[in-house]
Order: structure tokens, then sequence, then C-alpha cells
């Protein structure tokens, strides 16, 4: 059965979807760690000084963000997949 895809936009879906899976992966993964070592300190910091939490809250999704986008750039080098911006 032939494709209706041209090579180039198959190979484009593919590098899409390892991608993804692979940044999912990354993610669910950083979301477990927070939860194991930091869930305590933030409870205790959301009772304590609400400002603070939130502060330190968005510092962990800057943080996420940069992290997990310079490591999936990096696997993604490594496997020698084209990466999009």
């Amino acid at each position: 059965m032939p494709s209706d895809h041209p090579p180039a936009q198959r190979i484009s879906i593919r590098n899409l979807v390892i991608e993804l899976l692979l940044y999912g992966i990354l993610v669910t993964l950083y979301a477990l760690l927070v939860l194991r070592w930091l869930s305590t300190p933030l409870q205790a910091l959301f009772r304590e000084n609400l400002t603070v939490y939130a502060l330190a809250g968005l510092a962990l999704i800057v943080a996420q963000g940069v992290l997990l986008e310079r490591l999936t750039a990096f696997l993604i080098a490594r496997f020698g997949v084209q990466h999009f911006e």
C-alpha cells in the first residue's frame, strides 16, 4: 500500500514523534523527582510564606523549561534526529 506522504514529510513526522516522546519521558521523570524531594519543603513554604512559595514555583517552572529543553536538544543531537525549533 503506497503512502500519500512524501519521504521528507514522513521523516519530519517521525522526528517530531521521537522528540515529543523523549520530552514526555523527561517531564515525567522531572515531576517525579520534584514530588519526591521538594513536596515537603514546598508545602511548608506554602503555609509559611505564600509570596516566596509563588516565586519558588515560578523559578521551578523556568528551570524545568530551560533544563528539559537543553537536555532534549542534547539527546536529539546525539541520536542524530533533526530538532524542531
